[in-house]
């Protein structure tokens, strides 16, 4: 459980429980997310939910089981938000990037905050968003950090922007780049 964040723009996760009046329920997971919706799939009625998973490893769309490559998750979640009746709720479980890319896109195609819920992230790795050169880099999970566009070591900070679903990553020590601090796990 996350103790309260100091910096108020990042992130904290409620609890997420069924929404009894949605006629459909849909459930989107990476595949290392999908532990965290079990219970809540095995409350819902099989005709009433969909369930995607999307995973590194898939090269080849299973509709079946309703496994997708990430490659193809902008994709395939618009369509099934698009589809989705309007009494819909939307699950979502994953790394914070994921959730907040599947958060963003619901959000586009019309679905209000209240019929979407995020679970706690599952691991600490994060998007970071460069204010220098503006480049994303994915999967930090230590401070300090190069930043994948410009080089530059960055400070993760816990300043979350929801418009990129990553932390700002400042430079550290302008004047003094060599000079880093000791390297610090991301929580």
């Amino acid at each position: 459980m996350r103790i309260e964040p100091l910096i108020k723009s990042r992130p904290t996760y409620a609890p997420v429980a069924v929404q009894p009046r949605a006629q459909l329920h849909l459930f989107i997971a990476s595949d290392d997310g999908l532990p965290a919706l079990e219970a809540l799939i095995a409350q819902v009625s099989e005709s009433q939910q969909e369930v995607l998973v999307f995973t590194q490893g898939a090269t080849v769309v299973d509709t079946d089981k309703g496994i997708y490559p990430m490659a193809q998750l902008a994709e395939t979640v618009g369509s099934a938000l698009m589809d989705a009746p309007i009494s819909s709720a939307v699950y979502i479980a994953g790394n914070e990037a994921f959730l907040w890319d599947i958060r963003n896109l619901a959000r586009s195609q019309g679905f209000a905050d209240e019929q979407i819920q995020m679970c706690e992230p599952v691991n600490n790795t994060r998007r970071l968003f460069c204010t220098h050169c503006y480049a994303i880099t994915e999967d930090v999970t230590h401070s300090p950090h190069t930043c994948s566009g410009c080089g530059r070591w960055l400070l993760v900070r816990d300043h979350y922007s929801k418009l990129h679903a990553a932390y700002v990553g400042v430079q550290i020590n302008a004047e003094n780049p060599s000079e880093l601090p000791e390297t610090e796990e991301l929580v």
